[in-house]
């Protein structure tokens, strides 16, 4: 069973790290697969479907729900972790599949209802029409750390029927708490944007001091519309 001591490690984690060392909050995806691990719990429902597995467990500490591939037999999409010592502490992650191993992409700290975005790492986007121009504005969120970031990049491809339209780097700076890009992409039917964000800090370990966030996005010519792997959190606005 998961320690009580994790709760307090898991839920003061990003906390410490503006306070601490930066490997903090990076080593959370550590924390977030132990908390997540079905050895833990010995109250597990399993819901067939037709690629994926829907999963409900408990135990004295933690409900969890989520998806496992039938495939890869590995944690996909989003899964939520609540406290159960604390029903104002939750958390929602993004488990995807990438260089043969499980990542946590994404993850979201809330306060009650509302994104805390100061402990958090997730990414937001929109599109809209200026001056008869199509802009994708990209919105990426990192939690608060005391050590500078060096750089913040946006490597991205524009695909069409498996064909590389564009492909191309962007660069921001943190604005309260949040790096934003705007990439002007002529959309005509449906496009793909796949994207890697990158932020690097001033820490001595490299491997410690990068945020990464994988994007994959099918945008529609058709106003407001779109279909996102980041479905579950586009339409929140956070703060």
């Amino acid at each position: 069973m998961v320690k009580n001591n994790i709760i307090l490690i898991f839920f003061g984690l990003c906390t410490l790290s503006c306070k601490k060392e930066d490997k903090t909050f990076i080593s959370s995806n550590t924390l977030f697969n132990q908390i997540t691990n079905l050895e833990q719990y010995s109250n597990v429902q399993k819901i067939d479907g037709d690629s994926l597995i829907k999963i409900k467990a408990n135990n004295d500490d933690y409900i969890i729900d989520g998806y496992i591939s039938k495939k890869l037999n590995k944690k996909m999409s989003w899964w939520n972790i609540q406290d159960k010592n604390n029903v104002l502490n939750k958390v929602k992650l993004q488990y995807i599949y990438f260089e043969n191993k499980e990542k946590v992409n994404q993850f979201i700290f809330y306060k009650g209802n509302v994104i805390d975005s100061v402990r958090s790492k997730f990414y937001t986007f929109d599109k809209k029409k200026q001056n008869n121009k199509d802009i994708i504005t990209y919105s990426f969120c990192t939690p608060k750390s005391e050590k500078p970031a060096l750089s913040a990049n946006l490597y991205y491809l524009v695909m069409n029927n498996n064909s590389v339209l564009e492909e191309s780097r962007s660069k921001s700076e943190k604005n309260k708490n949040r790096y934003q890009f705007k990439l002007e992409i002529p959309i005509e039917g449906e496009i793909i944007v796949k994207g890697l964000f990158s932020e690097v800090l001033n820490v001595e370990n490299e491997n410690l001091g990068t945020n990464e966030i994988l994007t994959d996005d099918l945008i529609s010519s058709q106003e407001k519309k779109f279909k996102s792997k980041n479905v579950e959190i586009i339409l929140h606005n956070p703060k």
